[in-house]
């Protein structure tokens, strides 16, 4: 027992590592992207805007690099972040488009990600794909994506409850509009990024790494919970944080039952399509 708590608080610690390396990328990425245009483009910077992401990015290597000497991870991994993050920035500059820019930002930071769980899962002697439940499903367990189908009622029910009670926080607004408003209607880079993009980086982060630490630290309801909510805090947008929440449980149960990520992964894609078609023919 005082081993697997242990192991528990080890992995604990990884996570810990793991968010503050998405804290120096969004803070890294933002401050190279000022200089770069400040060089680049003579584009004046705002002075307050520039020290704090300059501070905050100074404290968040600082952050980085104590706890990756923490759980004994090779300086190595932040140098190639940070060359990554300044290579994309580069090309974002090059480009000077908006719809490529968001792109280059989801990618900055979801595979980024990405690497950083491969970078802590690997040192578990274990294939980092098998733990992070990459793996083939079974044919038989196609019957857990029912739990999608579960999720809608719930969803539904919720919607309801927004028009009953008249909370207009929680009411629907033109997110999806909006969205392909600020990438010009770019439908290609629009598909990409939530048909391709989001399903397999969301799954990999929530259901393969975040909920795999949660369940081994805490309880399988909490894990599910906790896992999900975070998900749904993700989406931003108030109207679709609960049912973002009420997706994520779903999609957590499809992983839990299918013991593969790749059946989420399909399910999530294919509920982002459905999305990305629904708005492109309201447009």
């Amino acid at each position: 027992m005082e081993k697997v708590s242990l192991l528990s608080n080890k992995k604990l610690f990884d996570l810990v590592f793991f968010i503050s390396s998405i804290v120096y990328i969004l803070t890294l990425d933002r401050y190279i992207i000022n200089l770069l245009k400040y060089f680049f483009t003579g584009k004046n910077i705002n002075f307050i805007d520039f020290l704090f992401f300059t501070i905050f990015s100074l404290f968040s290597y600082v952050t980085i690099k104590y706890w990756a000497k923490m759980i004994n991870i090779s300086n190595q991994m932040v140098n190639i972040l940070l060359l990554i993050i300044t290579v994309l920035s580069i090309i974002k500059i090059i480009f000077r488009s908006n719809s490529i820019e968001i792109l280059i930002d989801v990618i900055i930071l979801d595979f980024g990600a990405i690497y950083v769980i491969y970078e802590i899962v690997k040192r578990y002697n274990l294939k980092p794909n098998l733990w992070l439940g990459i793996n083939k499903f079974k044919i038989e367990n196609l019957r857990y994506a029912g739990f999608y189908f579960i999720a809608w009622p719930i969803i539904i029910i919720w919607s309801q409850i927004i028009e009953f009670f008249d909370l207009d926080f929680f009411k629907s607004t033109n997110y999806s509009e909006e969205i392909f408003t600020s990438l010009n209607n770019n439908y290609l880079v629009i598909f990409i990024m939530a048909c391709i993009v989001a399903p397999i980086c969301e799954e990999i982060i929530f259901r393969g790494y975040f909920f795999r630490v949660l369940k081994e630290r805490f309880n399988l309801v909490f894990a599910i919970i906790i896992n999900s909510i975070f998900f749904g805090l993700i989406h931003f947008e108030p109207s679709a944080i609960v049912p973002a929440t009420i997706l994520g449980v779903s999609l957590t149960l499809i992983r839990l039952k299918a013991k593969s990520l790749l059946l989420p992964i399909t399910i999530h894609a294919l509920h982002n399509l459905l999305a990305f078609i629904v708005t492109y023919l309201t447009l």
